[in-house]
């Protein structure tokens, strides 16, 4: 009986394969026909697109087209960072500023100075002053004597990545990297006309920072902008025209975001009431300083939320850093950070297809194929530690973030939770689709060069895969 039974499931067996197959290659002729049209319009680019789709409710590659090949990804870097985080940092995870101070304090005066050393926290911000003021009034300072020291040493002193375009200096979304960070490490001018022929007005947020401002611009109905150029790290020189009635906002990168970050602490506490009779220096803090208080971040979870949603470039780097410090030794640098995460993707399966540079994506070195983020995210779809925190960290299609203006009264809105990219030529979309028949899809859109029809390409893909797939 036996004899007979083998042949009889071998072929029951080839039988199932075969038309599990037939289904697999249907389904992918139905999105091949869909995305065919664009790619027959550009033919000699079509190499600079790649795309991955993949069932994660029964392991099907949905559709495929240079899978393995590497794309600059852009901030869909981000995710790559962002589930290395949470996996080797954790969900709890906190970034921490610590305050020490060099002696005793004794009669309301604190001896020795005020140290103030950071661990990469890119969250720290006005709103954050207040307490740690209170902090210190709670412990009895009402005067500082000696210098008020800041120490960025947790962090290698490279202020910028390999592969960062020079030009993009003065462009807020690429600021100096700091272990002391304050208000993304952006300046903000506030310019607002006076009369025609007069200098216009000017004020900087956050208060109490070290950068002046030479004031060169002119307030006039001819065609113009405004410009800003340093002059050093700490001075300024404003220039060009404003239009008479007008108000316009400048947001600028510091270069010492360490300085800054000291000056605007050290402006609150004196603001405060709080004597400080030392200048402002940096140094690291000694052995025999005290701490005297801890300033925590909001949890690793809600930091990543805000990394994704809005695509905080800063809050990538920080991490990438940390993650350097924490497993390679101090100083944390971009190296350290790469090889972390490098190592912690091959742990988990996933042995090449990636060139890990920066933390944010804005590296024109980083290199990723469409199948490593795919798998990326199969991988943090499955994983319960970091699911549900990572999936809640992507913008959702027409709902918030970088998606909200997208796909907005469409069938894709509220369907799609993906993270985009932008860069000059470079376009990425990558994340999950829940489709209409209960499927969750897993997807990555890279192209490099293929130009605004990636767009379109994009959206037409993600309208018909929310009706995928009625053959599972």
């Amino acid at each position: 009986m036996i004899r007979f039974l083998i042949p009889l499931l071998l072929i029951f067996f080839l039988f199932a394969l075969f038309a599990s197959s037939q289904v697999a290659q249907s389904a992918n002729d139905k999105y091949a026909t869909s995305v065919a049209p664009l790619l027959n319009q550009n033919p000699s680019k079509n190499g600079k697109l790649g795309v991955v789709v993949k069932s994660l409710t029964t392991g099907e590659t949905i559709y495929e087209h240079n899978p393995d090949k590497m794309y600059i990804p852009a901030s869909n870097e981000k995710i790559i960072t962002s589930v290395s985080a949470l996996s080797l940092l954790g969900k709890d995870y906190r970034f921490k500023t610590e305050f020490f101070s060099g002696g005793e304090i004794s009669n309301g005066v604190l001896h020795g100075g005020l140290y103030i050393k950071g661990y990469g926290d890119p969250t720290l911000s006005e709103g954050h002053l207040g307490y740690i003021v209170f902090q210190l009034k709670q412990r009895g300072v009402k005067e500082i004597k000696g210098k008020f020291i800041v120490d960025d040493s947790f962090f290698g002193k490279n202020r910028y990545a390999k592969g960062w375009k020079e030009e993009w200096k003065d462009d807020f979304y690429s600021p100096a990297i700091s272990a002391l960070s304050f208000n993304y490490n952006i300046i903000e001018l506030k310019v607002y006309a006076s009369k025609p022929g007069n200098r216009p007005a000017v004020k900087i947020e956050p208060r109490g920072s070290n950068i002046e401002v030479i004031n060169k611009a002119v307030t006039s109905r001819k065609k113009g902008a405004l410009k800003t150029t340093w002059q050093n790290d700490e001075t300024i020189v404003l220039s060009g025209i404003i239009r008479p009635k007008a108000t316009v906002t400048l947001k600028i990168p510091v270069l010492n975001p360490t300085l800054l970050t000291g000056n605007v602490i050290k402006n609150a506490i004196q603001e405060a009431g709080i004597k400080v009779s030392g200048p402002l220096v940096s140094d690291k803090v000694p052995r025999w300083a005290n701490i005297i208080y801890t300033h925590y971040s909001d949890p690793l979870s809600s930091v990543i939320t805000e990394y994704n949603k809005n695509s905080v470039n800063i809050i990538g780097e920080n991490l990438m850093k940390t993650m350097g410090a924490q497993y390679k030794g101090i100083p944390g640098t971009w190296d350290k950070g790469s090889v972390v995460i490098s190592e912690f993707l091959k742990e988990v399966g996933i042995k090449n297809g990636f060139i890990i540079v920066d933390g944010s994506g804005l590296s024109m070195l980083n290199r990723v194929s469409p199948e490593t983020l795919t798998d990326i995210l199969s991988y943090a779809y499955e994983d319960k530690l970091i699911a549900t925190d990572f999936l809640e960290s992507l913008p959702v299609a027409g709902i918030d973030g970088t998606l909200k203006k997208r796909f907005r009264q469409s069938e894709v809105q509220g369907r799609v939770r993906a993270k985009t990219g932008y860069l000059n030529n470079v376009r990425a979309l990558s994340g999950y689709v829940f489709t209409k028949k209960g499927d969750v899809l897993v997807f990555s859109i890279l192209s490099n060069g293929f130009g605004w029809k990636t767009k379109e390409l994009q959206n037409d893909l993600l309208g018909q895969l929310i009706e995928c797939c009625s053959n599972n």
